[in-house]
């Protein structure tokens, strides 16, 4: 969503602002929802014992949608780091 809304702003501290929670989306998704194949876990676990774990599901809304906001920041950084 902040991809996104980076995206359609014109306004250069409201897109500074949105680029930024893109970029902390796609770092947060990065280390915390990606299993071992590279592919997004629907959820982490909050249980004080489980260290944030996520689980074992990948669903393909999931992809689809880390994807989309994947390549919409790609296009508007151009950051290699995003692809």
């Amino acid at each position: 969503l902040s991809a996104l809304l980076a995206e359609a702003t014109s306004d250069p501290t409201e897109r500074n602002m949105y680029l930024q929670a893109a970029t902390d989306s796609a770092n947060f998704t990065k280390a915390h929802l990606l299993n071992s194949l590279n592919q997004v876990q629907d959820e982490i676990s909050v249980r004080a014992n489980d260290s944030c774990a996520s689980n074992s599901l990948a669903k393909s809304f999931d992809a689809g949608l880390a994807i989309e906001g994947l390549s919409i920041l790609y296009s508007i950084t151009g950051e290699t780091a995003t692809q």
